[in-house]
């Protein structure tokens, strides 16, 4: 199931920035010495396999069912306070890949779908992908 694939990507991409900032030395990214964080290759990968997964799934025609358990995962999963600082953003990030199967929602699922995304980023937070985001779950219903 696409959901588990996800999950593993996920899980992957945590460990690896858990790891990266476990390692992390004080000066790292300080005045241009040492490495920063935010130039491991880990972000790409994780970002090209969810585009690779998303791009398979939504040429598959999901049910409205199975593409809101995805994007529920997808969009809650930032909210985790347990994830590491550092995943944070490109955990945001990814969701400008979940456009096109917001707009393949049902009505109810969309609507479900958008009441909960905006109690998890209140104005206060939203980048522009939070409002792209919201637009197309709008659209859907």
């Amino acid at each position: 199931m696409i959901l588990n694939d996800i999950r593993a990507v996920y899980e992957e991409y945590t460990s690896q920035v858990a790891k990266l900032e476990g390692e992390r030395k004080a000066w790292d990214g300080f005045l241009g010495m040492g490495k920063k964080l935010s130039d491991d290759p880990c972000h790409d990968r994780f970002y090209e396999e969810l585009e690779k997964l998303l791009k398979a799934f939504a040429e598959e025609k999901p049910s409205s069912e199975d593409i809101r358990a995805v994007l529920d995962f997808m969009y809650r999963v930032p909210c985790d306070e347990e994830q590491p600082q550092s995943a944070v953003m490109p955990m945001n990030a990814v969701h400008s890949l979940t456009l096109e199967l917001a707009e393949r929602l049902s009505a109810g699922d969309a609507e479900a779908l958008l009441e909960q995304y905006k109690k998890d980023y209140p104005r206060s937070r939203r980048f522009p992908v939070h409002k792209n985001v919201i637009k197309a779950l709008e659209r859907a219903r």
